[in-house]
C-alpha cells in the first residue's frame, strides 16, 4: 500500500516507487492484490480533484497480459483504450488525502451510465457498508478487474466484496480511464509513458 513521502527533495521517483507530487503520496511500482494477484505493475499515477481540493491520490496497475497488449497496441487507440480494451487483471489503488464518506463514494462509483440499476443498488450498497462510514486521509480503497466481469473492491486492505457484471466492470474502467475520467493526471500520466 501507499505510505507518505514529505520534504523539499520530494521527487517523481523513490526507491522502488512513484509519488504523487500534489499529494505526496508514494506508490510501489510492482504491487500485489487480494484479487487482481501478484505483481501488477504501476502503468499510471494522478489526482482526483473536486474544484480545488484534492481529494485522493489513484495508482493504476495491470498484469502481464495488460503489459503485452499496451506493447503491441495498434497505432489508433490511446494506451487508456488499450487498457480498457485489454483481458489482463487490473487495479485502481486510491489513497485519500482528505476525509471521504463512505455514502459519497458510494454514490460516485455506482452511478455509472449504461449498468442496470439493481447492479448499481448492489455496487453502492457494497461499498457503504464495506467503508462503513468514512476513509481517512492516508487509508486506502481498491478497485481491482478480473477479465471477463469482475469487479471486487477492498478498503483498507480488507476485501469488501465483489460484484459479477459486464457492463459495471467496463463503465468503472472507464470512469477512470475514459474520455472524462476523474483523473486528467492519471489519464495523462499513462499517456505520456515511452512507447
Amino acid at each position: 500500500s501507499a505510505y507518505f513521502f514529505q520534504g523539499q527533495e520530494a521527487t517523481n521517483y523513490v526507491e522502488g516507487a512513484r509519488v504523487d507530487q500534489t499529494t505526496g503520496f508514494a506508490f510501489p511500482l510492482q504491487q500485489d492484490f487480494k484479487v487482481a494477484g501478484k505483481k501488477l505493475a504501476l502503468l499510471g499515477l494522478g489526482t482526483r480533484k473536486k474544484v480545488f481540493l484534492n481529494v485522493y491520490s489513484v495508482a493504476f496497475y495491470g498484469s502481464r497480459p495488460v503489459e503485452k497488449a499496451l506493447a503491441t497496441k495498434k497505432e489508433n487507440k490511446s494506451r487508456c483504450e488499450t487498457i480498457i480494451e485489454s483481458k489482463g487483471k487490473k487495479a485502481a489503488h486510491m489513497t485519500m488525502s482528505m476525509g471521504l464518506d463512505a455514502e459519497k463514494m458510494a454514490e460516485a462509483l455506482s452511478n455509472i451510465e449504461g449498468v442496470k440499476q439493481s447492479t448499481k443498488h448492489a455496487f453502492g450498497n457494497m461499498i457503504l457498508t464495506g467503508i462503513n462510514g468514512k476513509l481517512k486521509k492516508g487509508e486506502s480503497m481498491t478497485i481491482e478487474w478480473r477479465f471477463p466481469n469482475s469487479v471486487s473492491v477492498t478498503a483498507r486492505g480488507e476485501i469488501i466484496g465483489e460484484v459479477k457484471d459486464q457492463d459495471l466492470y467496463r463503465g468503472l474502467l472507464v470512469v477512470y480511464l475514459g474520455a472524462k475520467g476523474v483523473s486528467p493526471t492519471l489519464k495523462a500520466d499513462i499517456e505520456a509513458v515511452a512507447e
